[in-house]
């Protein structure tokens, strides 16, 4: 039987069928916004947490200290100023590397063909390290196997072509904040002494860590002093886990006693068997002296009878 649809009802199933349409088109651009909106949520956390780029930038701006390993100090003052005067101007030759990739935009000496890094680009890195009101006298001076010459009249250093300099580079493994100062801690790789390159190291394995503190100065972080951190490197931390434990007294007393326990006793029995042997060996000799001396007795006094 053929069921014959009036041309109002065609028109009202065409519009449910366009509406069931558009609900369903609806349903999937609400679907997939919800996820885009997930999506940016979950990548905006993730930059949160992510220090990458913040630990790249501190590890450019110690590359200049760490090639020279300096010794603990608190309040930039009290830097050792031979190590902050290499820090600064290999710290800069570093960071053109880094940043610029290489030295085309600087000049070089005519005689010695050395290399001359103006005293403002110096100046600069320091600046973003220790801050802007720091200021550092520039002269020449006298590294352990070269000399860094300042010229006076050019107001740039001259860096020698060299193949190796420092003795290690940084790797930054964490940031944390403690007593208003910010921990930066770094590992010392060791530099392959090389001369192809300066930037060869023999492993990607830091050998000690320490903490560079950073106080918080109009908005800014800057290098405030140095101290030895609680990081230490894998060879150390499992040599400490295989030493021994150190024993109370209580519990070396006790071991003695449990170990040794039958052996008191054991001398003790010993010591009364041999005295015990001991008697009777007096007593023996004893009874021979006697039967000796009656015979003796008897013929002396035989004579008075």
């Amino acid at each position: 039987m053929k069921i014959e649809m009036t041309p109002e009802e065609h028109a009202r199933l065409h519009r449910r069928r366009g509406r069931q349409a558009l609900g369903l088109v609806i349903a999937v651009l609400v679907l997939i916004g919800t996820l885009t909106v997930l999506h940016a949520g979950v990548n905006a956390v993730a930059k949160l947490f992510d220090d990458t780029a913040q630990k790249q930038e501190y590890e450019d701006k110690l590359e200049g200290l760490v090639l020279f390993d300096p010794v603990p100090f608190e309040g930039i003052e009290n830097i050792d100023d031979l190590t902050l005067r290499e820090a600064a101007v290999w710290g800069c030759v570093y960071s053109i590397q880094e940043t610029q990739g290489g030295f085309d935009g600087y000049n070089t000496d005519p005689d010695t063909e050395q290399l001359l890094i103006p005293s403002v680009d110096v100046d600069a890195y320091l600046a973003k390290l220790v801050g802007p009101s720091f200021r550092m006298t520039h002269k020449t001076f006298e590294m352990e196997d070269m000399t860094i010459e300042f010229d006076d009249t050019t107001q740039c250093y001259k860096i020698p072509v060299t193949g190796s300099v420092g003795s290690y580079r940084a790797t930054v493994t964490k940031l944390f904040k403690k007593d208003g100062l910010l921990h930066v801690t770094v590992g010392y790789i060791p530099n392959q002494n090389a001369t192809d390159s300066i930037l060869t190291t023999t492993s990607d394995t830091p050998v000690k860590y320490m903490d560079y503190l950073f106080s918080r100065q109009s908005g800014s972080w800057y290098l405030t002093g140095l101290t030895e951190s609680e990081t230490k490197p894998e060879s150390t931390a499992a040599s400490t886990a295989s030493e021994p434990a150190m024993m109370a007294d209580s519990e070396v007393q006790d071991a003695i006693l449990a170990t040794g326990g039958e052996t008191p006793a054991g001398s003790d029995a010993a010591s009364s068997e041999a005295a015990a042997a001991s008697g009777e060996a007096d007593g023996i000799a004893e009874s021979e002296a006697a039967s000796d001396a009656e015979p003796q007795a008897e013929s002396a006094a035989s004579p008075a009878a």
